[in-house]
C-alpha cells in the first residue's frame, strides 16, 4: 500500500511539470549527407553527470533553422537523463547555465523548460531528489538493457511548489548547503584518488629499500638496503603456462587459471574453470612442472589492457592441482626471495612499467616474452631486510586501507545527508514554513525513503 505524502506548508501546492514548464525530448542525430543550413553543438546523455556538465567531448549536429529555434538552450533550462542502461542513472538532471552558445540537445535528453515564476533551481532540485532516490528509474520502460523514461512521464511528474519567493529562499538555501557538501565529497573524491597512488609509492619505496615505518621494526630504523640487482632467471624458475587443452573426457581434470583470476596482488578464483588434460606417458612431466605451489607468483604477461601486464599475484594452494594458461608466467622464487617481497617488487610500478615498455602488439593484444620477463631485474636484499619491508609494508597497507574505508563511509555519508536535505527544503522545513506544533518531519515519514546507495569495499590495486 503507497504511503502517503507528507502535508504540504500553507501556500503549497502539488503540481504536474507539465503545469508549470515545457518538456521536450530532443532531436537524434541528422542522418542527411548533404550540410544544413546550420551547425550547431548537440549535448547527449553522455555530457551528463549528477549535477554536472562534462563538455570536453560536445558533438555538431546539422539543423534547420527551425529545428534550431526548437532544440535550442537557454539559460536555466533543466537537462535530464532519458535513456541509460543503468535505471540508477534515468533522470538524472543538470541546469543548463548557457554554458556553450547556440548549443542544442540530443534525443537521449530531456529538456525542462520552467515556465515564468517557477524558479529553476528550485525545480532543478525538486527533480534531482527523486531522481536520486530512483523514483525516475522505476517508471523507465524497456525490454533490452536500454532503458527509456519517455517526455509524458515527466509531464504527468508531480512536484511540491511552493510561491514564487519561497521557492527562491529553498533555492538559495539548498545552493549554500549542497554547495559545502559538493566541496566535502570533492574532497572525498580526491583523497580516494589519491590512495592508490599512495600504495604505488609504497611499493616503489620497497623495491629501493628506503621504505621504513616506526612500528614495522624492533629498533632504530636501518638504512635503506637494497642488495644486488639480479634478474629473476637467477634467482627464480620463471616457466611459461599451458596452451587450452584439447576438449577431452579422458585425462585428469585441474583448475585451470587464466588472466581473469590474477589481479594485483590478488586471485579471484570464484569462477576458475576445470579442464581435463590428456596426458600421454610423454607429456606428463610438462604437465607436473606447471603445476602451481604454495608461495608462486603468477604474472600477466598477454592482455589487451597494458595496465594489466605485469600485474601479479602468490598463489596461495587454494586449489589443489592447479594449472595455469599460457598468457600467465609462473615465477617460483628460490630460497633467496621472500614471496611475499617478490609479489611486492613485482607490483610495483617501477617494475612493471619496464616490463609494459617490452608489450608486443599483435590483433589487439599484448604480449611479453618470456625472455624478457626472465632478464627482468629485481632487488635480492638480505633475507633480513626483506622482513623489515615486508612488514613496513604491510603496515602501509593497512593504513591505506583503513583510510579508504573511512572516505567510503563518509562518501555514504554524504549520500544520505544530501537525501535529507532535500527532503527538508521540499516539506518546508529548512527554510522555516512549518509550523513546528505537532507536526511531522519528513524523515519520520515513509514517503521520503533513502536511496539505495551500497557500499563498496575499497580495493586501492
Amino acid at each position: 500500500m503507497p504511503v502517503k505524502a507528507p502535508p504540504l506548508p500553507p501556500g503549497w501546492s502539488r503540481r504536474r511539470v507539465g503545469e508549470i514548464a515545457t518538456v521536450q525530448r530532443g532531436l537524434g542525430a541528422s542522418r542527411s549527407q548533404a550540410p544544413g543550413p546550420l551547425t550547431r553543438r548537440q549535448l547527449r546523455c553522455s555530457n551528463l553527470g549528477w549535477g554536472v556538465l562534462d563538455l570536453t567531448k560536445v558533438t555538431t549536429t546539422e539543423l534547420t533553422r527551425e529545428q534550431a529555434g526548437r532544440y535550442g538552450l537557454l539559460p536555466g533550462d533543466i537537462l535530464l537523463a532519458e535513456a541509460s542502461g543503468s535505471v540508477e542513472r534515468i533522470g538524472r538532471p543538470t541546469l543548463w547555465n548557457g554554458e556553450i552558445e547556440d548549443c542544442t540537445f540530443h534525443s537521449g535528453l530531456i529538456r525542462v523548460r520552467p515556465a515564468p515564476g517557477v524558479d529553476s533551481r528550485y525545480l532543478y532540485h525538486a527533480l534531482s531528489f527523486d531522481a536520486l532516490r530512483g523514483e525516475f528509474g522505476r517508471r523507465a520502460r524497456g525490454v533490452t538493457g536500454l532503458k527509456h523514461l519517455g517526455s509524458a512521464p515527466v509531464r504527468d511528474w508531480c512536484v511540491p511548489v511552493p510561491p514564487s519567493a519561497e521557492q527562491r529562499r529553498i533555492a538559495d538555501a539548498l545552493d549554500e548547503l549542497l554547495g559545502r557538501l559538493d566541496a566535502g565529497e570533492a574532497a572525498h573524491n580526491a583523497a580516494r584518488q589519491g590512495l592508490p597512488r599512495l600504495w604505488d609509492s609504497v611499493l616503489n619505496a620497497v623495491v629501493s629499500g628506503c621504505l621504513t615505518d616506526a612500528d614495522a621494526a624492533d629498533g632504530p630504523a636501518e638504512a635503506p638496503a637494497t642488495g644486488p640487482l639480479l634478474p629473476i632467471a637467477e634467482v627464480a624458475e620463471v616457466t611459461a603456462g599451458l596452451r587450452t587443452p584439447t576438449a577431452t573426457d579422458k585425462g585428469s581434470l585441474h583448475p585451470y587459471l587464466g588472466v581473469a583470476n590474477v589481479a594485483r596482488e590478488t586471485m579471484t578464483l570464484g569462477d576458475v574453470r576445470q579442464v581435463t588434460i590428456p596426458v600421454p606417458a610423454l607429456d606428463a612431466d610438462s604437465v607436473r612442472r606447471r603445476l602451481l605451489d604454495v608461495g608462486d607468483l603468477l604474472v600477466v604477461r598477454q592482455n589487451g589492457s597494458l595496465e594489466r601486464i605485469g600485474q601479479a599475484a602468490t598463489w596461495h594452494g587454494e586449489l589443489p592441482g592447479a594449472l595455469y594458461q599460457n598468457h600467465l608466467v609462473r615465477i617460483r622464487p628460490d630460497r633467496r626471495l621472500r614471496h611475499r617481497f617478490l609479489e611486492l617488487v613485482w607490483n610495483a610500478p617501477v617494475t612493471r612499467y619496464r616490463l609494459q615498455a617490452l608489450g608486443k602488439g599483435t590483433t589487439g593484444s599484448l604480449s611479453v616474452r618470456l625472455e624478457d620477463i626472465r632478464a627482468i631485474t629485481v632487488p635480492v636484499p638480505a633475507l633480513h631486510v626483506q622482513d623489515r619491508l615486508v612488514r613496513a609494508a604491510e603496515i602501509w597497507k593497512e593504513r591505506v586501507s583503513a583510510t579508504g574505508t573511512h572516505v567510503e563511509e563518509a562518501r555514504r555519508s554524504g549520500a544520505g545527508l544530501r537525501l535529507s536535505i532535500l527532503a527538508e527544503a521540499l516539506s518546508g522545513w529548512l527554510t522555516g514554513s512549518v509550523a513546528t506544533d505537532g507536526a511531522t518531519r519528513p524523515g519520520d515519514q515513509a514517503g521520503f525513503p533513502e536511496a539505495g546507495y551500497q557500499q563498496q569495499e575499497f580495493d586501492f590495486r
